[in-house]
């Protein structure tokens, strides 16, 4: 039953690594328009114009900025309808991280069922 419930818990990652990978293949490069507000020690939010025309809004993640400068327009950004990160590259590295994360956590769940299954 642990050995289900960890292989399950292992899909998180996976779905993480997936959810960067379709961003990082399905997003924009493109401008904030309008100010940006970042909370204190809080993520970024903001709009922008993706290339059809449409308006997205949301969290721009990689950006900090200090209160006298979040009043910057035109950051460029890579974007999809309603997320945004300040360097696309990111995307590649968490979803790698991700991957690798479980890949490590799954070959160390089966070492682990296979060495008790051996000793029963």
């Amino acid at each position: 039953m642990a050995l289900i419930v960890c292989l399950c818990a292992l899909t998180l990652p996976l779905w993480f690594a997936a959810k960067n990978t379709y961003r990082f293949v399905d997003g924009h490069r493109t401008l904030t328009e309008g100010h940006v507000h970042c909370d204190w020690g809080g993520p970024c939010r903001g709009a922008w114009r993706l290339p059809d025309g449409r308006q997205g809004r949301g969290e721009i993640e990689g950006l900090s900025f200090q209160d006298d400068e979040e009043l910057v327009t035109g950051i460029p950004v890579y974007a999809g309808d309603d997320w945004a990160v300040a360097d696309r590259s990111d995307l590649a590295v968490h979803a790698a991280l991700e991957l690798g994360g479980a890949v490590i956590g799954a070959a160390l769940v089966l070492s682990m069922a296979w060495i008790r299954s051996r000793d029963l």
